[in-house]
This record gives C-alpha cells, structure tokens and sequence, in this order.
C-alpha cells in the first residue's frame, strides 16, 4: 500500500451487509453512516447498536480505525439540515450536541467523528453554528486522541462554478479538522454525476483555491450510479460488461457510474496529489474481485 494513503470506506447500516464481508486488506479507514441528530441537540438511538459494537470490534480486529458519522442528507427521507440549524441555534443545545456527539463515540469505541451537515449555508448565517460545532468537538475530540473530519461539498460545479456555500466550510473549520471528505459525486444527473474532470475541478478548488495540504484532502468516489441511483453490484447484474464503461442503458433509461477505467484514473490522481480517496459506499461494490470498484482500487496502492 502507497505510504499514508488513505482508502475509506463509508459502511450504509441500512445495507444489511455482514461487517466481515469487508476487504480490510485493502481499506485503511471506515465510516458507520449514521447516528441521527433531533432538533434538540440530542442523538437518536442507533437502530441495531449491536451492529455497530461488531462493526468497531471487526474493524479493530483487522487493525483499523473506524469514526462514527454524524448526520447524512436525509433521515426518513425528510433532509436533515433544518434539523442541524435547529439542533445548534444557540451555545447551550451547540454544547449539547457536541458532548452527546462525543460520548456516543466513546461509548461504543470509535476512532473518531465524521460530520456531516449536508450543508451549512453562508446567506443564512448557518455556516456560524457549524464553525461553532466543529470548533467544539475538535477541541474535545482530540484531547482524547480522537480524529474528527468532515464531508463536505464538492466544492465546484459540473461547469466549474464555485459553491457560494463551499465557503461554509471556513478557513477555522479546515484548521479545526483533520482531514475533509469532499463528495465529488452527484455533480448533477446523468454524465454529469461523477466524471475524471469533475473529480479534478473539484480537487483543484480544495488544493489550490483553498490551499489545503493534499493530505487534508480525499476525493469521493461513487460505487453507485446517479440519477437514477443504482447500486454498482446491481448495475452488473443488469449488464455484465458494464465493469468496461461508465453507463448502462436499463429499463429505459441510462446510468451512469465509474467502471474500472474511470475508478482507476482517479485513484492514480489521488495518489499524485491527495491524501485518499472515499467512498460512498463499500456494501454497494460487488463481489467479484476481478469487476470490484474496491479491487481497482487497491490494485493501483
């Protein structure tokens, strides 16, 4: 494996996929997606907690650091960022928050917190109660040894196009942070999802624009395709060469995804200038190791 470089998994609870179904000879890091926020500050109850205590104990058992992810875009289908504004609209329920945050990661022993508020916006003044949440737990965090990240936005669009609210994440928040997640995926439906050039534009803007040391940063990579969303394992079943391109034609309609090729490109870019590489999501591969998305992966390390 390349020195340091980092291949991180985010686990989707909902999968049901048997934690030592993992390949940790080839991932570094997972990511248990999610624990759930309430407007109040307070975490919702895990919904198998017994599944998260075997997640962390396989992933220690294989010598790996596993972080416990705060948020994600929606919960029952409803998004979850007024939730996030609601849960840190003052210091007290910010304090609440972050120590509910940090005793859950303690609790259950994982290596650290990935924050995902999909997303603190600068017109209305949100990006403040993030920086004040990150700032918290940072702090906390790792006067504990622990690691704490965050996924962010791409940063750019499909026409390279800066986010007005990729400024969200400020300059005290990418201090504050160990290393960012940024979500290169979803640029927009069909060929724009997730491209090489995409991928580039949007490392480019972390690297340069907000001059980032590379290791800070690791670019998302999509096991799935969008929109529609389909699995990548899935995406297989339904075309068997579908491993030798980047979008298949089912029931009408086209998805498009990364095949080996493309997910070969940007690891090998990765490498030249990015700390790693994240997944969304490993129990989407397949597997079959001569067609996996994770196998292209490590065969580049």
């Amino acid at each position: 494996m390349a020195k340091d470089f980092k291949v991180i998994g985010y686990y989707a609870e909902w999968n049901g996929f048997l934690p030592e179904k993992l390949d940790f000879s080839i991932l570094t890091h997972l990511v248990y997606a999610f624990v759930i926020p309430d407007t109040d500050g307070h975490l919702r109850p895990f919904r198998d907690p017994e599944l998260v205590r075997k997640l962390v104990q396989t992933a220690h058992d294989n010598k790996r650091t596993i972080s416990l992810a705060v948020g994600g875009w929606s919960y029952q289908d409803i998004p979850l960022e007024a939730t996030f504004v609601q849960a840190t609209d003052s210091p007290a329920k910010i304090e609440t928050l972050g120590n509910e945050i940090i005793n859950a990661c303690l609790e259950y022993g994982f290596d650290g917190i990935d924050m995902d508020w999909e997303h603190p916006r600068m017109k209305d003044g949100t990006f403040k109660q993030y920086e004040a949440l990150i700032l918290y737990l940072s702090e906390r965090l790792h006067q504990k040894g622990k690691v704490l990240t965050s996924a962010v936005l791409s940063g750019v669009t499909w026409d390279g196009e800066v986010y007005e609210d990729s400024a969200s994440h400020t300059d005290a928040v990418l201090a504050a942070v160990d290393w960012l997640h940024v979500m290169t995926y979803d640029g927009g439906e069909g060929i724009r999802h997730s491209t090489y050039d995409f991928a580039v534009n949007c490392m480019n803007y972390w690297l340069n624009t907000r001059g980032l040391p590379g290791e800070k940063v690791m670019m998302g990579v999509p096991f799935y395709s969008y929109v529609p969303p389909m699995a990548y394992d899935e995406i297989l079943k339904r075309d068997p060469e579908a491993y030798t391109k980047d979008m298949i034609v089912a029931d009408g309609k086209e998805f498009h995804y990364n095949g080996l090729d493309t997910m070969t490109r940007k690891v090998r870019y990765a490498l030249a200038h990015c700390g790693g590489v994240m997944i969304w999501e490993v129990t989407e591969d397949t597997d079959r190791k001569e067609y996996s998305l994770l196998q292209a992966i490590g065969r580049q390390l």
